[in-house]
């Protein structure tokens, strides 16, 4: 469908000439595109992949909530869903067995990647360049314990993908440690990360195995349910 700009005016309720400016700059970075013919506007490709992730990124939510809300009950612990987003890590959701434990960050909030668990992973698996651009960008400190020296980020960042897994112990926030591990679809590329959140003083190094093997559980059970809904949602559409 197509839209001219006295038809957008109209529907937005905004003057034509703000219509003109915002559908210009839209035009700019592909969201939409302009039909020389009919000089109207519709939907552009930047547009479709836009809604391509968010809906895959609604889809990882979803098939992970009942398998990260079991596993919060079990180990008596925060578990979150964790996606990248420009440097941050962008929470999708986040399960407690309980009260809530004083934990700050909520649904929809935004972390730094250099000083949490499921921002480490998720940065560890981006692209040189990308993790270049993060190191050495102006890195806030958080407590005594966050790492902000470029090169100590960077060596660490790289261990870290050589083993799978992060671990912060009070990086972020004093008396608070985290274990994350990545979660991939079924392709094999990772679209996001799982984590466990607790008091420091009872993460020590027996049970952060446990609780990485734990995660990892998850994390294969969420790709495996993600390529299911793939394939009967493929198959369904075939019919």
């Amino acid at each position: 469908m197509e839209l001219g700009i006295s038809e957008l005016s109209v529907r937005l309720g905004l003057a034509k000439s703000t219509v003109s400016r915002l559908m210009k700059t839209l035009n700019q970075v592909n969201l939409v595109e302009k039909n020389p013919e009919t000089q109207k506007y519709r939907l552009g490709i930047s547009a479709f992949e836009l809604g391509f992730v968010v809906y895959h990124t609604m889809e990882l939510r979803q098939v992970s909530y009942p398998i990260l809300e079991k596993l919060a009950k079990s180990i008596r612990r925060v578990v979150r869903l964790g996606v990248y987003d420009k440097g941050g890590v962008v929470y999708l959701s986040k399960h407690m067995p309980g009260e809530d434990d004083g934990t700050i960050s909520m649904i929809g909030d935004r972390s730094p990647v250099h000083c949490t668990a499921i921002g480490k992973i998720l940065l560890a698996n981006q692209t040189e360049k990308e993790i270049e651009r993060v190191v050495t960008d102006q890195l806030k400190r958080y407590t005594n314990k966050t790492i902000i020296a470029p090169q100590e980020l960077k060596k660490e960042i790289f261990e870290i993908r050589k083993k799978g897994y992060a671990v912060t112990m009070e990086e972020l926030r004093s008396g608070f440690s985290s274990v994350a591990v990545p979660v991939k679809n079924d392709m094999g590329k990772v679209v996001g990360a799982i984590s466990i959140t607790g008091l420091q003083s009872h993460l020590y190094a027996s049970q952060i195995d446990q609780y990485v093997s734990q995660l990892r559980t998850c994390s294969r059970l969420i790709t495996e349910r993600m390529g299911m809904d793939y394939f009967v949602h493929k198959h369904k559409s075939a019919k």
